[in-house]
């Protein structure tokens, strides 16, 4: 193979392997910076690889999946990069029922009043027994989960922790566990062995007047944005390995091989595990430690699935399936559908008709557990030595929830060790 080295350069060769929310934020910030080339290996930018446009009366519209909501206090590192790359969002209607084999127990409309957004219980939390339980019992989470978590062994689980505390079985199995599978992408009992840390962390947010939002011009606006004066781009990249050869790190291709001064592998760490060789042994020990469970999302037409409308999201938990299958009404949130029935179900419990299906995908997550406390601490580790040319980010690689905030806060810490500054410094750098 031929070595190509970037010799007589004005500033160092960087190189960010992966193109979803963390390496787009990654490459965003260091194209400020200094060189940076971006490697992908799908034909388009990772956080788009998986969207789909449809004809739907007459009108192509572009369906993000999977459709991403944010709220500014759950996300505050991504909406300040959003606020500065120029990503307007909108507020969307997040209202939500809980369905349990048929039986409704649970849900809160979103409702704007006086410029706050409110979240208001469903009929269902005053009229059923099992309503009445979970709300109390949520009201209940709210006010004392994170004091009592101080009193515990910072390493119980989230099951352990709620049968301590002497939370109600509707609580825990019909409203908390569940929907956290959703938020973590992961199985129902996965979410139980969690520790109680993270999903209590994510919660003492509290009862928040903040919107769900979502991108205003979808995804696509925010590839276009963060890659914008970006002049190093590859995409269908042929990766085979990334190497160390004596103090070298080099990126071995099908037909060449390239040295950068550093590496940013912004893949998911099973991905980012297979790209690893000669040179990277215990990173890919550490990599190996996280552990990700699979999640099938189908954009269809099939109105079966939603038999609500005055929600957006139905939450249906049903004995014999280990996750719970949630639907979203797009109708309802993106203006251009004009109130036409289109859906996204994640983990449906029977597929819709071939007919009526407009996109599968399937999409993996981390699972967060002891082990991974241990080796996101290694990883830490790793990125303080003075000499570190590869560095591993994204959601797996931050303890805590929720994803894309863990994904696009990672990066920023990657790139304030390598530039020596504060993430604050280059959120806030003007070229």
């Amino acid at each position: 193979m031929a070595c190509t080295i970037f010799e007589n350069r004005k500033y160092e060769v960087i190189a960010v392997i992966g193109s979803g929310i963390t390496g787009l934020t990654a490459s965003w910030a260091l194209n400020q910076f200094r060189e940076v080339t971006l490697y992908e290996k799908h034909p388009e930018i990772g956080m788009a690889a998986f969207g789909a446009k449809q004809m739907i009366g007459g009108t192509e519209v572009e369906f993000d999946i999977p459709f991403r909501t944010i709220k500014k206090d759950y996300y505050p590192t991504l909406f300040q990069v959003y606020d500065r790359v120029g990503i307007e969002t909108k507020v969307v209607d997040y209202s939500f029922r809980v369905d349990s084999n048929n039986e409704s127990v649970f849900g809160f409309f979103s409702k704007n009043i006086l410029g706050f957004h409110i979240g208001i219980p469903t009929s269902e939390v005053f009229l059923s027994s099992k309503g009445r339980t979970i709300f109390s019992d949520l009201l209940k989470f709210y006010a004392n989960a994170k004091a009592d978590w101080k009193n515990e062994n910072p390493n119980i689980t989230i099951l352990d922790f709620l049968k301590r505390y002497n939370y109600s079985k509707e609580f825990i199995y019909e409203f908390l566990l569940p929907t956290f599978a959703l938020v973590n992408t992961c199985k129902t009992e996965t979410v139980a062995l969690y520790p109680a840390e993270t999903i209590i962390g994510y919660h003492s947010r509290g009862y928040s007047y903040t919107p769900q939002e979502t991108a205003k011009f979808g995804t696509r606006d925010i590839v276009n944005r963060m890659t914008k004066g970006l002049q190093h781009l590859h995409l269908n990249a042929k990766i085979q390995q990334i190497v160390k050869k004596g103090t070298k790190t080099i990126i071995q291709f099908e037909s060449e091989e390239k040295e950068f001064e550093h590496v940013i592998l912004s893949t998911q760490a099973n991905q980012a595990y297979h790209l690893l060789g000669n040179g990277f042994e215990l990173e890919k020990e550490i990599l190996s430690e996280f552990r990700y469970e699979s999640s099938d999302v189908v954009l269809h037409t099939d109105s079966s699935y939603f038999k609500n409308p005055n929600v957006s999201l139905v939450f249906n938990i049903r004995e014999g399936y280990d996750k719970p299958e949630v639907t979203l009404d797009l109708g309802r949130i993106i203006p251009e559908l004009q109130g036409k029935k289109v859906f996204q179900t994640w983990n449906p419990h029977k597929l819709p008709q071939e007919s009526d299906i407009l996109k599968l995908a399937k999409f993996e997550r981390p699972v967060m557990d002891d082990r991974t406390r241990v080796a996101i601490e290694r990883i830490s580790t790793l990125h303080a030595n003075p000499h570190c040319k590869l560095w591993l980010c994204g959601s797996y690689s931050l303890y805590g929830i929720p994803l894309l905030e863990a994904g696009a806060k990672s990066a920023l810490q990657v790139i304030a060790n390598i530039l020596n500054k504060s993430v604050s410094d280059i959120i806030s750098h003007q070229n």
